[in-house]
């Protein structure tokens, strides 16, 4: 009896069991099957209609930004033409000779061209009796082909125009005539886009791989294309499809070897010209996910549907005790049974509950430090201005969602900037700038923890931090940071003998604002000034005064290029740091100080560009202009002028003298050994030569150890005492063939050897 019980609680156990698990799978499955259906019948002819929407207003942002890019390069091209400064006078210079002016040119030129990516080149043509071509350095006109190619582009009335440059597959180019207005033009400058970058603008017409982007010139030929050489008849058809529209602008379906694609298309104006624009995405690429989504939710719900039959018939031969349930459970992927554990069911429970512990611990762990990277990501964008375009609404949100309750608060930015480093007074080397940083970093963050309730701090970059504070007193904000400031720079100035510039924003209430002020306060620390001590910089109270007489000590520059062109190394550097600290004396803040320090380096630079040398190579390719940017020290700004700038090129000078010196020098000795017996001078060697006196002088004393005229008389001598003694010739012969008069020979004789050239002859003839 009590075995029939159980069989009976077993079955009833089973039909519940059964009842329930199908009920279950039926409610979870029946609405996956409707879903499934829905999206299948009803979403996607929606899908498409809303990505055509999206489409066509992605397609209108993106032309009206490459309009304005081409309008920028419209522009720039005309500021140059019409630039008096260049252009004056420019159709009776001979470029060929005024180096002055074909270096202005030059200049320009590649400063244009290298303003803005989509400008691949940038060329002065000047039609004269003989032409002349400035791309951008100067080049003769030899070639009639050539040359009527540039002849063309000054014909037809437009001053301003684009053009397809080198034929019908060559680039675009942008054509201003010169002079512009009613003058007759004498020439033009062409700015040739560069293709790839054009084509890059295009591809954010379209972003998919099967798309496409074309824009059209007035004559229906290709301006530029997204997909170059691999979609010809695709775009064909496109072009074609676009060109029967009767409406200048709009969007419609296209389909093409069984891809449906969204076209949208309009007209953009270029100097009088229409360019017709046109982007193809694939749709079925898209919406075929959907489709497949919905097909698979609806064949699952089916499956499960199935599997709910078979499952029910399984677990109606089956018992789920609680604790085998539970040892199920925690058991994860091993799924052990009662029987399977061989031991105490609850002892094996307990230490799965402690293991389970650890891994929550550690994954909780690793939660946390990802959170901090992504805490970390989201402040970095927003000072950044990353979220620009979003509404103030949306931005107090995610800060909400962050921990921050912006609503009634202000928001204050706090830039740290360390200073001192470079100094011999201070407990670190150069090279330890690393140390530094983290350092800083975490005298930072401890003191600001102490100190303030809501702020984020951002990772150090060149011994310079930024913190974000949010409080709803402003009063009493700026007592806290005024005491943070103070016992940051004790600790730091105690701990590393290093100075601390702390500038504090303008107090905003609108999150918005928040990038502007960052902005303001790494620009404001400019404003320090330029000497190693801990300085506060509140641009609250920054009074607005009215530009004062600028200083610049033009005559230490001079003395600076001069030291510089005599290869005068300690003589530089000592005029360097007069200069940059006369700089600091008379400029007092960075931000005057710091245009001076450029203009030297631009200065130094130009030096280099007339010795022959170009700076990029010189330098290593190195961006030093950005270097200059971040010097906060005077006497590291001196170091760096040398090691960086005047070291490397006196060097390089000094090899390239050496070698040209040591030529020269054994180019002049073959001629003294050819022409001795000849009337020989300092001058004729020189002119000989192809140099100066003076540089002869110099490089023959420096290569040979004496000068020109002792090096001419004592081979003069030797050869003379080798007749003297080898032959029987007389003196004035003898005279005569190592190039002297008679008289001055016996004179000259005798003062370098001690006795007349008779008496030399005498005693080495004698028999010993």
């Amino acid at each position: 009896m009590k075995k029939l019980h159980q069989r009976h609680v077993s079955r009833r156990k089973g039909t519940y069991f059964k009842k329930s698990f199908v009920l279950i799978l039926l409610i979870a499955c029946i609405p996956g099957l409707l879903t499934g259906a829905g999206i299948y019948f009803f979403s996607a002819a929606k899908i498409e209609n809303e990505l055509q929407h999206l489409h066509k207003s992605q397609v209108g942002r993106q032309i009206s930004q490459i309009d304005d890019k081409l309008e920028g390069l419209e522009i720039m091209l005309s500021q140059l033409a019409y630039d008096t400064r260049l252009m004056n006078g420019l159709a009776h210079t001979d470029l060929k000779t005024d180096f002055h002016t074909t270096y202005r040119l030059s200049k320009s030129l590649f400063m244009l061209q290298d303003q803005n990516p989509l400008i691949k080149q940038v060329e002065l043509f000047i039609h004269d009796e003989q032409p002349q071509l400035l791309n951008p350095e100067y080049s003769g006109m030899t070639d009639r082909n050539a040359l009527k190619v540039y002849d063309s582009l000054l014909s037809g009335k437009k001053n301003v125009y684009w053009k397809k440059w080198r034929g019908s597959s060559g680039d675009m180019a942008l054509i201003h005539k010169i002079p512009g207005g009613i003058s007759e033009p004498f020439g033009a400058l062409i700015l040739t886009v560069n293709k790839r970058e054009m084509k890059h603008l295009l591809e954010s017409l379209s972003p998919y791989s099967k798309g496409t982007a074309l824009l059209l010139s007035r004559d229906q030929r290709a301006v530029s294309s997204a997909n170059e050489g691999g979609k010809g008849n695709f775009e064909s058809a496109l072009k074609n499809r676009v060109k029967k529209k009767p409406n200048k602008d709009g969007s419609f379906f296209m389909k093409w070897k069984g891809e449906n694609y969204s076209v949208s298309y309009g007209q953009m104006d270029r100097l009088g010209q229409e360019w017709t624009y046109a982007s193809a995405s694939p749709m079925s690429s898209i919406t075929a996910p959907v489709l497949f989504l919905s097909k698979l939710v609806a064949a699952v719900s089916m499956a499960g549907i199935m599997l709910a039959v078979i499952l029910t018939w399984y677990a109606s031969h089956k018992i789920y005790s609680p604790v085998a349930k539970l040892i199920q459970l925690c058991s994860g992927e091993e799924k052990k049974t009662v029987s399977a554990l061989g031991r105490d069911e609850f002892r094996w429970l307990e230490q799965r509950w402690e293991d389970m512990s650890k891994e929550s611990g550690k994954l909780k762990k690793q939660m946390m430090t990802q959170m901090s990277q992504v805490t970390s990501g989201f402040f970095q964008r927003l000072l950044q201005g990353s979220f620009a375009d979003e509404s103030e609404q949306n931005l107090r949100n995610r800060l909400k969602g962050w921990g921050w309750e912006a609503k009634d608060k202000i928001f204050i930015i706090i830039d740290i900037q360390v200073t001192g480093l470079h100094e011999r007074a201070g407990s670190f080397a150069n090279e330890d700038e690393g140390l530094v940083n983290f350092m800083l970093d975490n005298i930072t963050r401890e003191l600001a923890g102490k100190t303030f309730k809501q702020m984020y701090i951002t990772d150090v970059r060149s011994l310079s931090l930024a913190i974000l504070l949010m409080s709803s007193r402003k009063t009493a904000l700026k007592e806290e940071i005024a005491q943070f400031v103070r016992e940051l720079t004790e600790m730091i100035h105690t701990f590393c003998r290093l100075h601390i510039t702390a500038t504090l924003s303008i107090p905003v209430s609108l999150v918005k604002d928040i990038p502007v002020i960052y902005e303001e306060v790494k620009a404001g620390k400019l404003y320090r000034q330029f000497e190693n001590s801990s300085q506060l910089i509140d641009l609250n109270q920054l009074e607005e005064k009215a530009p004062s007489e600028s200083y610049y000590p033009f005559a230490l520059e001079k003395k600076v290029i001069q030291a510089i062109r005599l290869e005068e190394k300690d003589q530089a550097e000592s005029l360097i740091k007069l200069f940059i600290q006369e700089l600091a004396e008379k400029g007092k803040t960075e931000i005057r100080i710091q245009p001076g320090m450029i203009q030297l380096f631009a200065r130094i630079q130009e030096e280099i560009f007339h010795s022959g040398l170009h700076p990029y190579e010189l330098f290593d390719q190195k961006d030093l202009m950005r270097e200059l940017a971040e010097l906060r020290e005077p006497s590291h700004a001196v170091v760096w002028m040398m090691e960086r700038v005047v070291g490397p090129y006196l060097k390089e000078l000094e090899g390239r003298n050496n070698r040209r010196q040591k030529l020269l020098v054994e180019q002049v000795l073959g001629m003294i050994h050819e022409n001795y017996m000849n009337d020989l001078s300092l001058e004729s060697c020189a002119d000989e030569a192809g140099t100066n006196s003076y540089t002869l002088s110099k490089a023959f004393k420096q290569v040979t150890g004496i000068n020109f005229i002792d090096y001419v008389t004592r081979m003069r001598i030797e050869k003379a005492k080798e007749l003297l003694l080898e032959t029987n010739k007389k003196i004035h012969d003898v005279s005569e063939e190592v190039g002297y008069r008679h008289s001055y020979f016996n004179r000259i004789f005798k003062k370098q050897v001690g006795i007349p050239p008779s008496r030399y002859r005498q005693i080495h003839q004698e028999p010993s």
